[in-house]
């Protein structure tokens, strides 16, 4: 597939070795054909980075394992053996050298594993992600309605100056059909794929979609991925409020859209902010230094002037030893914790827009900001992930293969203790985004954004539509939601 960012799949890479991940996969995730995403629905985007910048060649932060086999399955099992969440229900036995990667690999998983997976590109992994790439720059949600299987989508949002801005795409916008052909569960991966393409746009009457006969051609250019896709201050009653969209946790080259979002903070808190809805509804996660730069700017300033956990990670026996024995017990690699932020925004409470898109990363600044301050979350349950994983390459120089694995190797939990939500984080105030009545972002008539805003000035929410009412069901594709995951750059060096 390749809907964001490449058809290889690329992922930033701070250490030569391993790069800390949480995901959300199937078994049958192929990285040399899915995206690196950034939401739970489709980016479409093109084939290519357009500027890939060198891995570090930092030490690396852990042993190297397995390089010494003769044979993948070989080098698949000790990597396994040393690095896996579930080590103690690998088999004792060791591979013969002549079974599958692939297979031999999903062999090994547990159970309850749905998140590990394989690739045989491990080059395309080792590509940076800059934030300027090759690509049509607009993120689709599919659904289905309930009593039929005709699948559609609705562009959930469209990047500035991207070439489906140029070709007039806005966001709300129903896409019946891929050059011409019909969208189903079957089919609407592999035609989201192509490299430029043309769709057939719908109109929504209230109780169903009507086919209309106008055609959008999107082609590919270069785009710039700034994930802070909308922000403003708003006056509820006297009081300040900022308001923020933000669809990534990604840095970018040299910071680069990490310095976006610090623009952003810092402009809202020079019009005097004191309180905050952000918007995370299309956030599937992504990279923990921004994640925990976001929650120092927003946590109280004692919290982060302690240095307060944000979260804690557990691993098996084994990487958890590793780690202890070499950093001791607050080791990075064992709590990651609230740090100096530019523009903390001095707040003691936050108000979150919330859908099952909302995963990894997000769940992490949400999860992590609850010990300390009031965080009510308007919308929908987010998407419940709370594991991690590394992901491996040889090391040898040249390598020995090209193939690279991602197990999962550990878990998070807040300060409290608090993990395991396999059905998500649960709102405050539950809400269902209808995108086929889409408002524009800062629209005060969204119905999320209204409850927020009045729950802000005290109104409550009488006059916010609560519960269902959607009439269509969402379609979650799990192996694009793989390629945004939860995953630390610039890890210290383990000595």
């Amino acid at each position: 597939m390749d809907y964001l960012l490449s058809k290889t799949g690329t992922v930033y890479v701070a250490d030569p070795h391993v790069v800390l991940l949480e995901y959300i996969a199937m078994k049958s995730f192929k990285l040399d054909r899915l995206t690196f995403i950034v939401s739970i629905v489709l980016f479409f985007a093109c084939s290519k980075v357009d500027d890939v910048v060198p891995v570090d060649d930092q030490t690396s932060i852990l042993p190297d394992v397995g390089n010494e086999a003769e044979n993948i399955p070989q080098w698949i099992y000790d990597e396994m053996s040393f690095f896996y969440f579930w080590d103690s229900g690998l088999p004792e036995n060791e591979p013969t050298g002549s079974e599958d990667p692939e297979d031999y690999f999903y062999s090994l998983l547990n159970n309850s594993d749905k998140f590990s997976y394989i690739s045989d590109d491990a080059e395309a992994i080792k590509e940076e992600i800059s934030g300027t790439i090759i690509a049509m720059g607009f993120s689709p949600a599919y659904g289905v309605f309930t009593n039929n299987n005709n699948l559609f989508a609705v562009v959930e949002y469209v990047y500035p100056d991207s070439p489906a801005n140029k070709a007039g795409l806005e966001r709300g916008d129903i896409i019946l059909k891929i050059n011409g052909e019909d969208l189903n569960q079957s089919n609407f991966q592999e035609l989201g794929s192509n490299e430029g393409f043309s769709v057939t746009l719908g109109n929504y009457n209230g109780r169903n979609i009507i086919p209309t006969d106008e055609i959008v051609t999107i082609n590919t250019g270069v785009i710039e991925l700034d994930p802070v896709i909308h922000y403003e201050v708003k006056d509820r009653n006297g009081i300040k409020v900022g308001y923020l969209v933000f669809v990534d946790f990604i840095s970018g080259k040299n910071d680069k859209w990490l310095n976006s979002l610090d623009n952003a903070l810092s402009e809202m808190k020079a019009e005097g902010i004191t309180e905050l809805i952000l918007d995370l509804r299309y956030n599937p996660g992504g990279e923990v230094v921004v994640a925990e730069y976001l929650a120092s700017s927003l946590a109280p300033p004692g919290v982060v002037s302690n240095n307060e956990v944000l979260v804690r990670y557990e691993y098996n026996d084994n990487l958890y030893d590793y780690f202890l024995s070499r950093q001791g017990e607050n080791s990075p690699n064992l709590v990651s914790r609230f740090q100096p932020a530019k523009h903390n925004l001095n707040l003691s409470d936050i108000y979150v827009l919330t859908t099952g898109s909302t995963a990894s990363a997000s769940e992490l600044v949400i999860n992590g900001l609850r010990p300390y301050m009031n965080v009510t979350m308007i919308g929908e349950p987010t998407f419940g992930k709370f594991y991690g994983s590394y992901v491996l390459f040889d090391q040898n120089d040249p390598p020995k293969h090209n193939w690279a694995i991602a197990p999962v190797v550990l878990k998070y939990a807040n300060a409290n203790g608090v993990t395991d939500f396999v059905n998500g984080l649960q709102p405050d105030v539950f809400l269902q985004d209808d995108l086929l009545s889409a408002r524009d972002f800062g629209d005060e008539t969204d119905p999320m954004l209204s409850a927020a805003l009045s729950l802000i000035a005290g109104d409550g929410i009488s006059g916010a539509k609560t519960g269902t009412g959607r009439l269509y069901e969402p379609v979650y594709d799990l192996d694009r939601i793989n390629r945004k995951n939860i995953f630390q750059s610039g890890l210290p060096a383990v000595e």
